[in-house]
């Protein structure tokens, strides 16, 4: 019974929701720095190239550095894995064969 009540003091630990937002926030950054760069660039630059600008620019945050590089890194990764068709392979994995 003790281990139900330690995983329900986790689901409270509201420094683990702070660092899932962080985390998530700076996920969703990539696609607004894209967003808000890509319309006025002249080169047309690999979606990758949003998740590395946000993993860099982690660093000058005041508190929650590492955590907003991962998500500047999941956006990375995830963009990498749509581009070598990985994410949609994984997506139909038991769909019962693409009929």
């Amino acid at each position: 019974m003790g281990e139900l009540a330690d995983s329900f003091d986790t689901l409270a630990d509201s420094d683990m929701w702070t660092d899932i937002g962080i985390l998530f926030g700076s996920f969703l950054a990539g696609t607004v720095v894209r967003n808000l760069i890509e319309p006025h660039s002249p080169w047309d630059l690999p979606d990758e190239v949003y998740g590395v600008a946000i993993v860099l620019g982690a660093g000058y945050l005041p508190e929650g550095t590492n955590i907003a590089r991962m998500g500047g890194g999941l956006y990375t990764v995830d963009k990498l894995a749509e581009r070598l068709d990985l994410k949609q392979r994984v997506t139909s994995v038991g769909d019962g064969g693409g009929n």
